[in-house]
């Protein structure tokens, strides 16, 4: 999130927590209600900073292990009636959100990122472990209710200590993933994010939705740009995590493919100078780190010669 972004995004929080309040008091009206609909349906935002308030009601006995301005004078307040015959509960409830607001909107995001062709571990305070894989840029936010990642472009590996009151959330363009005590892998390009898990399972949110779908281990599905769905694949849950240990691992890949995916790795560009090889079909296990193996490699497996000019690799029918 931009700094820019943050005071027009906690004026919606208080105005969520404003509305939660509300909706738990017993003199809230079907026209109150109304009016809170119409709120939501405004922007995306509301709807989402009221999910976040409720889920931090839901934890906030976290609260009472830490030290916030106000909160304790709250607490020993003696209960008064309002004129619209609210007690000081709904008080102490907005004070105690708007605490854990506060206490999140402290919380400092740090920035990774990994060049082409390189691979970087970081093992966060709760005792996760995030992989970047080559060219990658991600932004890590721990605050005492959540744990927020930010993957901008490229792909990383979770392996995700599970905390019941602290979710861990990847977002990744427009899909955002829950983690329920899993590892697994997010790869998020321009075409689009896939995500693949390999022990637990996640839940995928996109647009912000109210209802997510659980992905098993043993799956794989990728969402478009456009947010359009794929179904659910089996996956290899060694081929989806052989770049943690410098590999790549194909299996009857298209070469088109196998291409593509070497040029995350190196600066430089393949071109089929017969466009039927792109067809052409490779199986094996290859180092990222190196090229000239593989390019070997390619001439002896298939009926093709590789004729180098550069940072251009001619692939030709022989």
């Amino acid at each position: 999130m931009k700094t820019s972004d943050l005071p027009q995004r906690q004026q919606i929080l208080k105005q969520a927590a404003q509305w939660f309040v509300e909706l738990q008091s017993e003199y809230c009206d079907n026209k109150r209600r109304q009016a809170f609909e119409l709120w939501l349906s405004r922007n995306p935002a509301h709807s989402q900073a009221y999910d976040e308030v409720a889920g931090l009601w839901g934890n906030l006995d976290t609260l009472k292990t830490r030290k916030v301005p106000g909160l304790e004078a709250a607490r020993s307040a003696r209960p008064r009636t309002w004129r619209n015959g609210k007690t000081v509960v709904g008080s102490l409830l907005l004070i105690a959100i708007t605490a854990g607001i506060w206490l999140d909107y402290s919380a400092t995001s740090a920035v990774y990122r990994t060049g082409m062709g390189e691979r970087q571990t970081v093992l966060l305070a709760d005792g996760s472990q995030l992989q970047l894989n080559t060219a990658t840029q991600l932004s890590v936010r721990l605050s005492w209710w959540r744990r927020s990642v930010e993957l901008r472009q490229g792909e990383a590996m979770f392996n995700v200590v599970h905390q019941a009151w602290r979710p861990f959330i990847v977002q990744a363009g427009n899909l955002q993933i829950e983690d329920v005590g899993t590892v697994f892998n997010v790869r998020h390009q321009a075409s689009g994010t896939a995500v693949s898990v390999l022990e637990g399972e996640v839940a995928l949110y996109t647009d912000r939705s109210w209802f997510g779908e659980n992905l098993l281990a043993g799956f794989s599905r990728k969402i478009d740009q456009d947010g359009h769905w794929q179904k659910p694949e089996s996956t290899n849950a060694e081929q989806v995590a052989a770049w943690t240990n410098g590999h790549l691992l194909f299996n009857h890949t298209p070469l088109a493919e196998v291409v593509t995916e070497l040029e995350r790795y190196h600066a430089v560009r393949f071109v089929f100078a017969d466009p039927t090889l792109a067809g052409q079909t490779l199986s094996g296990s290859f180092n990222t780190a190196d090229l000239k193996p593989f390019l070997q490699a390619l001439e002896k497996i298939l009926p093709i010669r590789v004729q180098r000019q550069q940072q251009t690799i001619v692939l030709y029918a022989r």
